[in-house]
């Protein structure tokens, strides 16, 4: 990692902070931010080191940094919310399929290890679930959610996947069932819509 010494964006209290940082410091301060969002286990290594220098530049490059008013703080506030955002770009595609599956859900019901965990990661963490539930149903139902889930229409799907589209809405129905009646999803979806899966198709 290359510490942004001498960046002519750097604010003048920014580059004062950097310069008495020196690289050891540096270094250490990455792997302090890189802690803050340790929870975020889909970024890989290379990912948090990215999010984390980003952060630093971030911080020490805005007219307003104080390097006396908590400025780890300050930089991990913004490495989480930049972790925040690569996050939901990456898992676009799975929030999708999981808004489908869990358009009924109390997303205050999840339990959180760390206490400042947020909205946005609380909704990640069923993202997962309902991701996880969705593997459990059979391909054909996994197929028509997720293209249900990119909006695409009923009839195209079902000449697609040779089948009629009342099988089309059948499936899809079924897959909602068996994921919101699954163990890890059921607690998260208001009673009314879970139903015991009667196993089969």
């Amino acid at each position: 990692m290359v510490s942004p010494d001498g960046g002519g964006s750097l604010s003048t209290p920014g580059r004062t902070y950097i310069n008495e940082l020196g690289n050891d410091g540096y270094n250490a301060l990455v792997k302090k931010v890189i802690a803050s969002f340790a929870d975020f286990k889909r970024l890989s290594t290379a990912e948090r080191e990215d999010v984390a220098s980003e952060a630093i530049i971030r911080a020490v490059s805005r007219a307003q940094f104080d390097p006396s008013d908590q400025p780890v703080a300050y930089i991990k506030t913004i490495a989480r919310n930049l972790a925040l955002k690569k996050l939901n770009k990456l898992n676009k595609p799975q929030t999708e399929v999981a808004g489908v599956l869990m358009d009924h859900t109390d997303l205050d019901a999840l339990a959180s290890t760390a206490a400042d965990t947020g909205e946005a990661e609380k909704e990640q963490e069923l993202t997962d679930l309902a991701v996880e539930a969705l593997g459990q149903v059979s391909p054909q139902q996994r197929e028509v959610t997720v293209r249900r889930a990119r909006e695409e229409k009923p009839s195209e799907i079902a000449s697609e996947l040779g089948v009629s589209t009342q099988q089309v809405y059948t499936q899809y129905h079924r897959a909602l069932t068996k994921v919101r009646a699954s163990p890890q999803i059921s607690p998260f979806v208001r009673e009314a819509y879970v139903r015991p899966s009667k196993g089969g198709e």
